[in-house]
């Protein structure tokens, strides 16, 4: 399976050559790798691949830019609330202010990482555990159905009454970002399938 791992941090050189991100990229041999010095392009790259499965390590400050790593998370969240981020900084998390760590804990799916005492492995075994949660998400599982069967991914997943139409590649879209359209089906989907559970205990008892 692969999947974008993102590092967004003006320390990095851009691309490839990092010492850190080779290592990660050693470990994570089947995620597709991009690094961003400048905020804003590293924010536009992330929400022009919102339908891909994706990691993104986005530094908490960066020096000499408007955007700050809050604004950058607070742009993603306004996008889609299923993507993993993993806040980065060279301060530990007690020296961050206090503003800045209120909304950072207050979002889902989001870590911190000390950059300075913090390793590459230990950087990789948070990935491996972000994507042991991937195996739990209706929109990852849906993904992956629909990598294994291309045939069902044009075919229709819902109709809205008097309304429109989807199928299950754009059906994963409105999952990933979030809309009510994709809110609303996997809602449905979720009482279906408890439903279907209870009526079989029962059928049992």
């Amino acid at each position: 399976m692969s999947y974008k791992i993102v590092f967004i941090d003006d320390n990095m050189r851009e691309g490839l050559d990092n010492p850190f991100v080779r290592s990660i990229g050693k470990l994570q041999k089947d995620a597709e790798l991009s690094v961003f010095t400048d905020p804003s392009k590293g924010l536009d790259f992330v929400l022009g691949n919102l339908n891909s499965q994706m990691i993104v390590f986005l530094d908490c400050k960066f020096d000499g830019y408007g955007l700050q790593g809050i604004n950058v998370l607070k742009q993603i969240r306004e996008k889609t609330s299923l993507l993993y981020v993993v806040m980065m900084s060279v301060n530990t998390i007690s020296q961050i202010s206090g503003l800045d760590i209120i909304e950072m804990i207050n979002e889902d799916y989001i870590w911190f990482f000390d950059r300075n005492n913090g390793t590459f492995t230990e950087a990789s075994n948070l990935i491996d555990q972000i994507k042991r949660l991937w195996r739990t998400r209706f929109d990852c599982i849906l993904e992956e159905w629909i990598l294994r069967h291309p045939e069902d991914a044009d075919k229709y997943a819902y109709r809205e009454v008097g309304g429109n139409s989807y199928t299950w590649s754009e059906m994963l879209e409105q999952l990933r970002h979030q809309t009510e359209v994709g809110k609303s089906f996997e809602g449905m989907v979720n009482e279906y399938y408890i439903y279907q559970l209870l009526k079989s205990e029962e059928s049992h008892g």
